[in-house]
């Protein structure tokens, strides 16, 4: 289990963004946290699955018997949502990537959330996600686990992070590999890369590709994407916040 642990809004979540992108969103399963603005103030927060649920996990008018600083939880709906997704991806052959962003206070006032990440440090899948990095009780002795690997994000290292973390839990995957191999080779060939507004025309090794970027998710016409939701040409552009 990676766990990327970080000061708050060093960039956490949106390197798990990133990762999920990179590795293709089919191939994933979980769910990551969003704030919730109003007017510039963070007034909550929002879960948000990979399959593309939504719930409210805290908010300051939620009325709960469930509180951290100013916000109430609503931790029927984090259970509801985010366990039933982790159970998915646990047992759905297509999924290679548990997602989980994140472990913290608010989440923990779960039994059944800590009951469940104990049992996913024996998964045999690739787990990636964040967790809250000051000392929190149950979390300290959680992240002594001889199966987590914690990681810490700096403004100095966060564009780095998601492409060393890819290439880490796909090492078995021989085809995402060389793709990671050739990303790496675009990444310092930028002039290859063209912007147009919401979309990049790629001059590539094996011909010209567009990538199209709708919301958060990335397009390639490229063949490998079509069979992997992923592909060199994401990559790159990702890695170098390209769009």
């Amino acid at each position: 289990m990676l766990l990327l642990t970080a000061l708050p809004r060093t960039g956490k979540s949106t390197a798990i963004k990133k990762i999920v992108n990179m590795l293709g969103p089919t191939n994933c399963g979980g769910f990551y946290t969003e704030e919730i603005r109003e007017f510039d103030d963070r007034v909550g927060f929002r879960i948000k699955t990979i399959s593309g649920k939504t719930a409210i996990l805290s908010h300051i008018n939620i009325e709960s018997n469930y509180k951290i600083s100013k916000y109430g939880v609503d931790l029927e709906a984090f259970e509801n949502l985010c366990l039933n997704e982790l159970e998915i991806a646990i047992k759905d052959d297509n999924i290679k990537y548990i997602i989980i962003d994140e472990i913290g206070p608010m989440q923990l006032f779960s039994e059944t959330y800590k009951k469940m990440l104990l049992d996913l440090l024996n998964c045999n899948k690739p787990i990636i996600g964040t967790i809250f990095m000051n000392p929190y009780e149950w979390l300290d002795e959680f992240k002594k686990n001889k199966n987590i690997k914690l990681i810490d994000i700096t403004f100095d290292n966060r564009d780095k992070i998601p492409l060393e973390i890819i290439e880490l839990v796909s090492k078995n995957d021989n085809e995402l590999q060389r793709k990671i191999t050739k990303a790496k080779q675009y990444s310092q060939e930028k002039e290859r890369f063209k912007v147009f507004d919401n979309k990049i025309v790629a001059n590539t090794n094996h011909g010209v590709r567009t990538i199209k970027k709708d919301n958060d998710k990335y397009i390639c016409d490229c063949e490998f994407y079509n069979k992997s939701n992923t592909c060199s040409h994401i990559i790159t552009i990702i890695n170098n916040n390209l769009i």
